[in-house]
């Protein structure tokens, strides 16, 4: 076998340290070099090395899907294993039924099961915030809603009920002087959206990128409200990931592992190449449309205060009765 100057330099440094009784971390560097930051599973001890995470598998978990190609959850020394939902709704009763240790969902659907005491939660991780056209009210090119005060009396689909976009709709009807109990609201799953907007099975679909790009190639749809653009709901934060209070209580290492992983493949997804080179691998939209998407924006820390703005606002808007401090909710490692 022929060693490489550096496998060779590697091979003698391990083997003098052996022989002097040295520690021989630098041995490991046989296996390649780590990645910058990450970490060690002998070194964090976690409580628990395997979490099931209950993940949509939308542009919103781009960094998640990046820190687990690139490796990021093994570095902190944790298994994932990935479990798929289609929101926040699904998230929350797999959590309390312990089928996952984290879910992804909307942060209203959140706060709603929180505020109603269906278990005690605790958020983990930011996921994504909007920005301008990153979720949209879309409405098919024959439709005659050609503004927001044409939604009233018609039927809007949502991915989750009473979930952060409507909650951004409510908003900007208030904000127009319109009356949003005029507006007939019903399920319909983000990837649904297409279809139920072709076939005329509602007349207008709150959608989320890819399914945006999409239906505007397969039927020419057209966007009547950009929901997190210049507003009343500009940069609102949208989802992310959150536990049951005792999975952090009993594995903090754990979920502060999670929590750094994450964050890395926040701090990745900046570069928005890296987020559509990766769109394909989970989404199942091909390359030319993640070429077309627009990207939101993803938090590299978590904030008690950007996500005070959602509980804020749910109460203004009648979706909370009560106000909800997020700050005793949000997951702070020990140092």
């Amino acid at each position: 076998m022929t060693l490489t100057g550096y496998t060779r330099r590697v091979v003698l440094t391990c083997l003098s340290a052996l022989l002097v009784g040295l520690p021989t971390a630098s041995c490991g560097l046989l296996n390649g070099p780590s990645n910058e930051g990450g970490g060690n599973a002998n070194t964090h001890q976690l409580e628990k090395p395997t979490i099931t995470v209950g993940v949509m598998q939308t542009i919103d978990t781009a960094p998640f899907f990046l820190a687990l190609k690139r490796g990021y959850f093994r570095d902190e020394g944790l298994t994932v294993q990935v479990k798929p939902v289609q929101g926040g709704a699904e998230s929350v009763p797999l959590l309390t039924g312990e089928h996952i240790d984290v879910g992804f969902g909307n942060w209203a659907t959140l706060l709603q099961a929180q505020a109603h005491h269906s278990a005690e939660y605790r958020i983990v991780a930011d996921g994504d915030q909007g920005r301008s056209h990153v979720m949209i009210v879309a409405v098919r090119p024959d439709s005659s809603i050609k503004t927001p005060a044409d939604l009233v009396d018609k039927t809007v689909s949502t991915n989750t009920p009473d979930d952060v976009p409507l909650l951004a709709l409510r908003a900007i009807l208030r904000a127009d002087n319109l009356d949003f109990n005029r507006v007939h609201t019903t399920t319909v799953h983000h990837a649904d959206t297409p279809t139920a907007l072709a076939n005329k099975a509602v007349d207008a679909a709150i959608q989320l990128e890819p399914f945006i790009t999409k239906a505007r190639e397969q039927t020419g749809t057209e966007a009547v409200v950009d929901l997190f653009g210049p507003g009343p709901t500009q940069d609102l934060p949208l989802a992310g990931y959150f536990s049951l209070a005792s999975f952090v209580q009993k594995s903090p290492k754990s979920a502060a592992a999670f929590q750094r992983a994450l964050q890395r493949g926040a701090a990745d997804a900046a570069d928005e190449q890296a987020v559509r080179q990766i769109l394909p691998d989970y989404t199942g939209i091909d390359r030319d449309t993640a070429m077309l998407v627009t990207i939101p924006t993803f938090p590299t820390s978590l904030s008690a205060t950007r996500l005070q703005r959602v509980a804020d606002l749910m109460t203004t808007y009648g979706q909370l009765t009560d106000k909800i401090d997020v700050g005793p909710l949000v997951f702070t490692p020990a140092s």
